[in-house]
């Protein structure tokens, strides 16, 4: 399973959901600032080489199966004049992108947030036109001078289609 602009993580060790999520959340946590994010800081943290290509516009990996269909994808945007460097972790299912979630869900929505506020972001929810809940957005500023240097968005999806209310996350990673 590849995602686009992705590589199986054949050479990257195996990790549970919960584990690359702790790793994710270390990764983002070890950052001063947006301008350390690197693929070498993604491999020093997080334990995990994203190959990039000359000249592509991202690069990434993905794990193998799981559980349950579901992958994890890491991906990495180097960054350009226009665009700064980024970072995203995605669960996906190609099988069925409504499976349940629970082989992804060790580590779910609540522990992200808690993660993130303790690091000092600032959370805010983002609803849709008809008030449904799309995401989470995390801001962290700069202490000297007060503006935004890292905007982290993070997509929660209930674990079992709304019965339990109980959320998993579906994606995390820098907008840029």
């Amino acid at each position: 399973m590849t995602a686009p602009g992705s590589h199986v993580a054949t050479d990257n060790p195996t990790l549970t959901a919960e584990e690359v999520g702790t790793r994710f959340l270390e990764l983002i946590g070890s950052l001063e600032s947006r301008d350390q994010l690197s693929l070498d800081r993604i491999h020093e943290v997080m334990g995990i080489a994203i190959p990039l290509e000359p000249g592509a516009l991202r690069a990434g990996v993905a794990s193998e199966d799981l559980g349950g269909g579901w992958h994890y994808v890491l991906n990495f945007v180097p960054g350009s004049s226009t665009n700064p460097q980024g970072v995203a972790l995605s669960f996906v299912n190609e099988r069925d992108r409504f499976a349940d979630m629970t082989p992804i869900c060790g580590l779910d929505f609540e522990a992200y947030h808690n993660a993130l506020k303790a690091m000092g972001f600032e959370a805010e929810p983002h609803h849709g036109e008809i008030g449904e809940l799309r995401s989470w957005r995390y801001t962290k500023f700069k202490p000297g001078d007060g503006i935004v240097d890292m905007t982290i968005s993070l997509v929660p999806q209930n674990l079992d289609r709304g019965r339990s209310g109980r959320l998993c996350v579906q994606s995390i990673g820098t907008l840029n």
